[in-house]
């Protein structure tokens, strides 16, 4: 038989499984770019709108968030909604490739399904030939609905050209990186290995093309997810980046079935180091054993998050000397202004990267928390409850290594950028004080606990409902990354956590809302406390 055998059945077996996870991610996407460019007009539709935030998008920290684009002539609202819009929806295309790839490919070999699909008569290649062209129908899909979308919004300044410019170029780019999951799927023995890796790239690709973008633009051609920004699609429509994106999303698809090819099923390509023959002393206890299973996983997370603070810090020098923009501004208002008002730049920066580096920081805690649920329902846990080991012990060994990482994640990130930004300055009396930095620090752990303890909640509660917690943390992360550039109202920045507290330490920390976000915490982690102790467990 040939090694692609029954592929057609398979695909038409994956898009039946996947059917509901598709569908909502498809809504999602869709609705989030065609209902932002139906409302872009009435945001920035006047010549003075888009005057004034033309200058904020040139800004080198909004750079750094968003990208580096170029105005030439006339600026129209088409051109500003392409220098918003396609970096943040080509982030969340990411992410949802590499969910769909990882999932349809090694988390089924975890769960012993592709062994039995493999049983018949189907090719060796045929799972990851099936997981690939799942990816290309839901990526060109959604690449089409964009651009229908955009065509019918007609905002000023767009053309046909450009609107399905950015539907093939944002299609290309989450397809690149959703072969990119199936090649890590091959490489990693395990489907949280094979994710953590291939965030890990996905961030190194993040922050090449920040760093070029605010420091060297030209050089953002040598990140994949900078390609995105070349497009141009209003200016000067450039179709080189797609096919830039074809050609390495083709070599890393032959690298995944090399891969798969030259390894066991139930294994990977990269092989793993074997344990110690007897067990540590401190093998003893249900937090030990997480510890052992998800060590690689947390160290990653908080060590990836370092590393991206860390690159937001480099920037400092450039985001925060204004005598670069304007050499008079220190004979007008005399040097002690001018290093007040680096300060005040390098204040709002660090003010909206925390809340940023708090969202990051929850998932690897929420994934802990809602990997009690996935170990339950598989039978993982059923020889650990066969023994004198009580549910409220279990669950807070999960819950508080959940606590704990994502605590140290968002001090480790937000250190990262105060340390480094501060080293990067040529005058130091410009940079973030230790006591800015603890402002800082207090002012987003509730919202990383209250995050947490929403998921705590459901898991003890309902289960089922799990994945609002990650539609819940979305909401926040959009509601700051764009709450601003789309002038969102307030009642929905409000929405989430990450709206409660004033922008720390660009202002002072509240500590009325401090004392009743921890509180609100404790609640919900208490009730699904209760939930958990009380609820039948769902073993397999």
């Amino acid at each position: 038989m040939s090694p692609y055998g029954r592929t057609g059945q398979l695909i038409r077996l994956n898009l039946r499984r996947d059917r509901f996870r598709i569908l909502m991610w498809i809504i999602l996407l869709a609705a989030l770019m065609t209902s932002v460019a139906w409302k872009f007009e009435g945001i920035y539709g006047t010549q003075s709108e888009i005057n004034a935030i033309k200058g904020t998008l040139a800004s080198p920290g909004i750079v750094a968030m968003f990208g580096a684009f170029s105005f030439t002539g006339k600026v129209t609202t088409a051109e500003i909604f392409a220098n918003e819009m396609l970096l943040f929806m080509a982030l969340i295309q990411v992410v949802m490739n590499l969910a769909l790839s990882v999932h349809a490919t090694r988390y089924e070999e975890d769960l012993g399904i592709t062994e039995l699909v493999r049983a018949h008569a189907v090719g060796t290649d045929a799972p990851l030939a099936a997981a690939a062209i799942e990816l290309v129908i839901v990526n060109g899909f959604l690449g089409i609905l964009y651009s229908l979308g955009l065509t019918a919004a007609n905002m000023p300044g767009a053309t046909i050209e450009g609107n399905w410019l950015i539907g093939l170029g944002l299609a290309n780019t989450g397809l690149l990186f959703g072969i990119l999951g199936l090649l890590t799927a091959q490489l990693a023995d395990h489907s949280s290995s094979a994710t953590g890796l291939a965030y890990s790239l996905f961030g190194l690709s993040y922050l090449a093309r920040m760093i070029t973008d605010v420091q060297h633009p030209r050089l953002t051609w040598w990140s994949p997810l900078g390609w995105v920004e070349k497009l141009a699609p209003y200016n000067h429509p450039n179709w080189t980046p797609i096919w830039l994106s074809l050609l390495l999303a083709l070599v890393l698809a032959e690298l995944a079935v090399l891969a798969n090819n030259h390894r066991d099923l139930g294994a990977g390509a990269i092989t793993t180091r074997p344990g110690r023959r007897n067990a540590s002393v401190f093998l003893r206890g249900p937090i030990s054993l997480i510890w052992r299973r998800q060590r690689n996983v947390i160290i990653g997370w908080i060590v990836g998050i370092i590393i991206f603070g860390i690159a937001y810090g480099t920037v400092f020098n450039t985001i925060g000397d204004i005598l670069k923009t304007n050499p008079t501004m220190q004979q007008v208002f005399g040097t002690a202004m001018v290093h007040e008002a680096n300060h005040k730049v390098l204040l709002s920066f660090t003010s909206l990267l925390a809340i940023v580096m708090a969202a990051v920081a929850v998932i690897p805690g929420m994934q802990l928390i809602l990997k009690l649920h996935s170990d339950e329902t598989r039978g993982w846990l059923e020889a650990l409850y066969a023994r004198p080991l009580s549910r409220t012990r279990l669950l807070f060994s999960y819950v508080g290594t959940a606590f704990v990482t994502s605590t140290l994640a968002y001090v480790g990130g937000l250190a990262g950028i105060v340390v480094m930004g501060d080293a990067s300055l040529k005058h130091v009396q410009d940079g973030i004080s230790a006591s800015e930095f603890w402002q800082g620090v207090w002012a987003q752990l509730p919202e990383i606990w209250v995050f947490l303890a929403l998921s705590v909640l459901l898991i003890g509660c309902w289960p089922r409902l799990k994945a609002l917690s990650w539609f819940y943390l979305a909401l926040g992360f959009i509601s700051v990354y764009m709450g601003s550039l789309l002038k969102l109202p307030d009642w929905v920045k409000n929405l989430a956590p990450s709206g409660w507290m004033p922008r720390v330490p660009q202002h002072d920390v509240n500590w009325t809302t401090f004392s009743w976000m921890v509180a609100l915490a404790i609640v919900l982690v208490i009730i699904g406390w209760i939930g958990y102790r009380r609820r039948d467990l769902h073993m397999s």
